[in-house]
This record gives structure tokens, C-alpha cells and sequence, in this order.
């Protein structure tokens, strides 16, 4: 049942909103005593629409007050600062679920366990009224813009919708904690730990502009502690910014603008439109399982077993684009040398004769099937790598520019690209599908001709097309759709591939790699940013993560000993093991503390199996957010160095350069540290001490003892 009050006219007023810096950030509204506005429970809440016109608000400083044992509320502590406002409702929507009633301020978008606010019409000019409108379930027109609100199971959908207006804006305020967007160079957890600039909402590569762009992997969808979801209709020219409004470098807003400018295009004449969904449910694990498959799919399988129980070896942070026959050779025999197990032998970049021609360097490979036959023989499978460029000084640019398979503009004419390796290139037009065709065929000729068996497929961020460019699918889906129809065309090439972007594209198979990480410690694209991107591709609806190389790239100074252990022992239960600088490059410790890596890794594969096979039917991420066993604990929510696989094994790496002690949250029953007689009842906080370069911290939960838990 859906119950709508409409009120008009209504006068949007000037946006503002006072802070209480003495008392905390985040504000809860207390409503006055109404009719209009029932205690939740209430029976009237769900069962009868609003019939009074007038909805006054009293907005308090929740740090402020607390209650007492009559049940009001007093002052606690610190010196109350209270803004009373009184703000009438101008519509309001309702369903057994929430209640969605906006002011002449602010959505409050409130169920039964909490409440999320958002500040709409940031840019309606201050007087402007709004009229009643007879879409949806509740609309007001306010003659430059028009605003509609939709009921849609747990969820109600804002649609605004102008042709005078040169941008629409709302902001959700983020209070509790919140999760998701995009992958970041900092990956914070929960995301208003880092304020951001106003970017447009686009798959990218962040190394090029790290304090700016998101990364490759990315979805429009956030969910919160106080069980709301918000997911950013698709087609919306979405530009997001997380501001800071108080300075205190916490995020205070989620912001989304719309606007039609670059990246994003439209034909002449189509209508601006900013469309969202807010979604409720009692919690954040179950904001996310009602959610989430309202937006997106599930894997319809399982990625290459092997690539989940033994490690890939890349040739790339060891030789960077120094690579040849005897090199990658040399560099099999000596993981069989050190007893170490593969998944694969990854032969990464400058291969090529020249970058996008596809075959091999004969003076660098010059017998490529010979050479992988050896490989398949040592025990050794072998893939290559791959990206979507041909640089214009190749053979094959030209053939493929006459085809008109690379991007172009209106006219028809190739608009060419810079990259990592290449100044001026052609990128190919996979929204084309007579181009993907014929790159795919390069591919698929080059695997039959030499026998190799896979491969690892780069790039595919939208930041890589010329400024100018056309794809051949709606227009209101550039340029985002560009890397869907690249994920979508190689993961034509089975579950042995990986790709690093994704965007709406959960249903395939294959691992997705996390963007390349720094040889540090720290949050800045280090170690510290290893278990939060792992925790947020997961969140985002990719459970089959490849964790960058262990150790990092080594772009600019080798990591140290401790950090190379470190990072390798974080690795440990993640869903895939990478590396590419050589443990024995160190010394035998460091060979032999690997070596366990990969023996307790191989030791909980079958773990691993049987989650990946879950993430095809269940919501539930392979790897999740500590959260998922105690959603109202507040350790619990912002606990973002360690995960569970599962919801029985909890992991919690050492992840701090020369540490000997550990804190560890633990959720909600009775959990044993593997190795140690230390058995701990959740939810609680601990400390470990006496840790050393040794220690892989890890716990299993006595499912004998925790029947009933979640």
C-alpha cells in the first residue's frame, strides 16, 4: 500500500544547515509531538495517510542528549546548541517500508530503524514554487524542473527531470557510516573518512590523477550503518563529490550533480535528468541483501580453479618491459626451484613486435610455440598480456583504421589516444561489434597458433578515449558503457582471464584485478589499501578479486623485507595469490614465511571453492566487511584492516611496518586464534601482543557454540 499527502504551493527556500562542532557532526531530528507524525510502531504509521498539512520539525544535536529513565531527553555532557526550524512538508510518501516526506529543505527519508536526509534542488533559484503534477505517486512541478517521486518495492526513486536548468543537485548527508562509489587511490573505509573534489562519475585510471579520479571498478550504489541504500539511476551524467562543509577532513555530504558536459554527451534537446533510489531495510548487511539484486546480477559461474588455489606469476614488477624467452624461462624454472606451486606463468609487457599487433617479438621469442610447449611441460600454463591500443606506427593500425574499427568522432574520422606505452595510438571501438570481432580473432588466431592458454586483458577505463569520441549505443549510457563492452567482449575467452574494470558487468565469471599498487606501507595506495579495496569490490558485486602483485610494483624502490612478508601473509585468504618480485630474492626466510603463504593458502582453498560457487546465489560477499556478523557494533563498522571469509573465519593481517602488538574486532560468538589456546567470545575489541614477522593472525568461530548467531 502506498499512501501520498501532496501540499502546494510550495516555496523552496534558500539551502542551509547549521553545524554543533562542540556536540558531533551528525544530527538526528526529533519530531515534534503531532499528528502527523506517529511514534514508530505506531499502527497509524503504516496504516493511514498524513492528513495535516503543516509537518513541524525540531532538528537537536544528538550528542547532546540521551535518555533518561523517564524517557525524555536531557542534556549529557556537553553545552546543547539546538536549531528549532519549523518546516512544512510539501509531499510526503508512504509505504509499509518508509516514509519519504520533503520540506522545504530537506528529504527525511525515514524507516522503522533510522532515518537518512537529503538536501534536494541545490540548484532550483530560492522562491521558485512548486505545483502539484500528476506523476508517480507524488510530483511537484516547479516550472524549470520537475521532481517525482515513485514508490518501488522497499525503495522510492527521485526522478528530477529539467530543460532549463544547466545542472541538477541533491546531496545525501552522511550520517552513520557508508559504503561504496568507486575505487579509490586511498580506498577509505567507511568512504567519509576522505573528503573528495567534484569528479564526473566515470571508470578511469586513478594512478593518473590520484587525487582526483576513481578507479576502474565502480558502481553508483552506497549503502549506510542506519540501513539505507542509495543507487544513482543509470544514464544520469552523474558528477560526485564528497565535500568537507565543517573542516574537520571528514566528508559531511554524498553529492550527486548532473550536468550535460564532458565526458558525458547527449543529443540536442534531450531533457537533464538526475534519478535515485533510496532503499531501506533494518541494517546495512540488510540494506545490501534486499538491495543490491534490485540493481545488479550475480556471477553466472566460478573463475579457473587453479587460479584460486596456486599462485600467478607475473613477469611484470621482476623485469617490467625487459622480457624475453630465456628470461621467462629462467624465471619458471626457478618457481619450481623454490618449490613453489602455479597457477600460470604471466608473460606481461613488450612481447609484441609493437604495441597492438598482436604477435610475438621474433627477436625477443623468436620460437613463442616452442617455448610455451616447454612451459606446458614443466608443469607451467602461460598467458599474455593485453590491451585494447594499437599504436599508429604499427602494421596493424592502418589496416584497422581503414576498417573503422578504432574510436571516432561524428564525422566519421579516427580520433587517435595517448598511453602508458604510446604517444599517439588507436583504441578500438568495442561498442562496434564488427571491431571487437576482429580483435578478438587476433586473439583467438594468436592462442591456437602458439598454444598459449589465457590472458590478462589491461586498460578499459573510459579515461583512456580521445576527449572527442561516438560509441554506437545510446548516447545517455556514454562513456561507461564503453568499458562494459569491453569487459563484455573479453570475457568471451573463459574463467582464466582477469580484467581490472568493472561496471555493471557482475555476471561474468573472471577475476578482476585490483589497480597497481605502490611498494609502501602507508594508505596512499600501499598496504594499508589491500584489505578496504578487497572489502569494496566484494560490496560492489566482485567477489573473484585478484589482489595486485604481493609487494606492490616496485615502481620506484623494492619493498623491504618486512613489507614484502606482510603484504604476501595479508594475501594469504584472499581469493587469489599473485606474485611477481621473487621471494628468493631476499633470503630464505623470507622464502620459507612465503612458502607457508602459499601451503595455508592451498590449506582453505576448499573454502574458497565453495564461496565462489555461494557468490552465484547469494548476495553474500566471498569475502565480507566485518560488519556482516554485527551491523550495529560500532567497532564492528569501522574495522578496516581485517575480513571474513565466510562467515566463520576471521582474518585480521598485520599490516603496520615493525609491529608487535594487533588489535582485532571481534564479532559475535565464540572464536579460537589458529595456533594459539586463545579462545574469545564477540563482540569485542582484544589486543594481541608478542607478534612477529610469523604471525599470520587468523580465527576460526565455533559453529557448535554459535548456533543461531547470524
Amino acid at each position: 500500500m502506498v499512501a501520498t499527502t501532496l501540499h502546494s504551493p510550495g516555496r523552496r527556500q534558500q539551502h542551509h544547515m547549521s553545524h554543533s562542532h562542540e556536540c558531533g557532526r551528525n544530527f538526528m531530528r526529533y519530531e515534534a509531538m503531532h499528528p502527523a507524525w506517529p511514534p514508530l510502531g505506531d499502527p497509524s504509521w503504516w496504516g493511514a495517510s498524513f492528513t495535516n498539512r503543516r509537518t513541524p520539525v525540531l532538528r537537536s544535536n544528538s550528542n547532546c542528549f540521551s535518555p533518561n529513565m523517564a524517557g525524555t531527553r536531557m542534556l549529557a555532557g556537553c553545552v546543547a546548541f539546538i536549531l528549532l526550524e519549523v518546516s512544512w512538508a510539501l509531499l510526503q510518501v508512504k509505504t509499509p517500508y518508509n516514509i519519504l516526506t520533503m520540506d522545504s529543505q530537506t528529504i527525511h527519508f525515514r524507516h522503522l530503524k533510522g532515518e537518512a536526509h537529503v538536501s534536494w534542488g541545490l540548484t532550483l533559484p530560492e522562491g521558485v514554487e512548486g505545483e502539484a503534477c500528476g506523476e508517480g505517486d507524488s510530483c511537484l512541478d516547479f516550472g524549470i524542473a520537475r521532481v517525482v517521486v515513485t514508490t518501488d518495492d522497499h525503495c522510492q526513486k527521485v526522478s528530477w527531470r529539467t530543460t532549463s536548468l544547466p545542472e541538477l543537485k541533491d546531496c545525501v548527508l552522511l550520517e552513520g557510516h557508508w559504503y561504496g562509489g568507486g575505487e579509490q587511490i586511498s580506498q577509505p573505509w567507511p568512504i567519509e573518512q576522505v573528503p573528495r573534489p567534484e569528479t564526473a562519475f566515470v571508470t578511469a585510471d586513478m594512478l593518473s590523477n590520484r587525487l582526483k579520479w576513481y578507479g576502474g571498478v565502480m558502481e553508483a550504489y552506497w549503502i549506510s550503518s542506519l540501513g539505507v541504500a542509495v543507487r544513482v539511476a543509470e544514464g544520469t551524467p552523474l558528477f560526485l563529490s564528497l565535500p568537507d562543509k565543517d573542516e574537520d577532513s571528514m566528508a559531511d555530504e554524498l553529492c550527486f550533480a548532473a550536468r550535460h558536459q564532458l565526458p558525458f554527451s547527449v543529443a540536442p534537446g534531450t531533457p537533464l535528468t538526475l534519478s535515485y533510489f533510496l532503499c531501506t531495510a533494518d541494517d546495512v548487511r540488510k540494506v545490501h541483501e534486499v538491495s543490491f539484486p534490485k540493481f545488479f546480477s550475480l556471477p553466472k559461474g566460478t573463475p579457473d580453479i587453479r587460479m584460486i588455489q596456486d599462485p600467478i606469476w607475473s613477469t611484470w614488477a621482476q623485469y617490467h618491459t625487459h622480457v624475453n624467452d630465456s628470461r621467462v624461462l629462467d624465471f619458471a624454472r626457478a618457481i619450481s626451484q623454490h618449490n613453489f606451486s602455479n597457477s600460470q606463468v604471466e608473460i606481461d609487457d613488450n612481447w609484441e613486435t609493437c604495441y597492438g599487433d598482436a604477435a610475438f617479438n621474433p627477436e625477443r621469442f623468436p620460437e613463442p610455440q616452442g617455448l610455451v610447449e616447454q612451459l606446458h611441460n614443466e608443469g607451467f600454463r602461460v598467458t599474455l598480456w593485453i590491451h585494447p591500443f594499437i599504436n599508429d606506427n604499427c602494421e596493424s593500425f592502418f589496416y584497422a583504421d581503414q576498417q573503422g574499427y578504432f574510436i571516432k568522432d561524428s564525422e566519421g574520422n579516427t580520433q587517435k589516444t595517448s598511453w602508458w606505452q604510446g604517444s599517439s595510438a588507436g583504441i578500438i571501438d568495442f561498442t562496434n561489434s564488427e571491431a571487437a570481432a576482429w580483435w578478438s580473432k587476433r586473439l583467438l588466431d594468436l592462442r591456437h597458433q602458439t598454444g598459449i592458454d589465457s590472458f590478462k586483458f589491461d586498460a578499459g577505463e573510459t579515461s583512456w578515449l580521445p576527449k572527442v569520441f561516438t560509441l554506437n549505443v545510446d548516447q545517455r549510457l556514454w562513456p561507461n558503457v564503453y568499458t562494459l563492452k569491453y569487459v563484455e567482449t573479453v570475457a568471451q575467452f573463459g574463467s582464466m582471464i582477469e580484467t581490472r574494470v568493472g561496471m555493471a558487468t557482475q555476471q561474468h565469471p573472471i577475476f578482476i584485478r585490483m589497480l597497481d599498487k605502490d611498494s609502501i606501507w602507508g594508505t596512499f595506495n600501499g598496504l594499508q589499501t589491500l584489505i578496504p579495496t578487497l572489502l569494496h569490490f566484494g560490496l560492489m558485486g566482485y567477489p573473484y578479486v585478484l589482489p595486485d602483485m604481493i609487494g606492490g610494483n616496485a615502481y620506484v624502490i623494492k619493498p623491504s623485507s618486512e613489507l614484502f612478508v606482510r603484504w604476501a601473509q595479508a594475501n594469504t585468504f584472499m581469493p587469489a595469490l599473485q606474485f611477481s618480485i621473487l621471494p628468493w630474492d631476499y633470503d630464505n626466510e623470507v622464502t620459507d614465511l612465503c612458502l607457508a603463504v602459499t601451503k595455508l593458502h592451498a590449506q582453505y582453498t576448499p573454502l574458497l571453492l565453495q564461496l565462489a560457487e555461494e557468490a552465484t546465489t547469494k548476495v553474500a560477499p566471498l569475502i565480507r566487511p566485518t560488519w556482516w556478523l554485527c551491523p550495529e557494533f560500532e567497532p564492528c563498522l569501522t574495522a578496516d584492516q581485517q575480513f571474513l571469509v565466510g562467515d566463520d573465519l576471521l582474518v585480521a593481517p598485520v599490516v603496520e611496518k615493525g609491529a608487535t602488538t594487533l588489535e582485532v574486532v571481534v564479532p559475535p560468538g565464540t572464536w579460537n586464534q589458529a595456533g594459539t589456546d586463545l579462545v574469545t567470545t564477540g563482540p569485542a575489541t582484544i589486543t594481541l601482543h608478542n607478534v612477529t614477522l610469523q604471525t599470520i593472525v587468523y580465527f576460526n568461530r565455533d559453529s557448535i557454540s554459535n548456533e543461531g548467531e547470524a
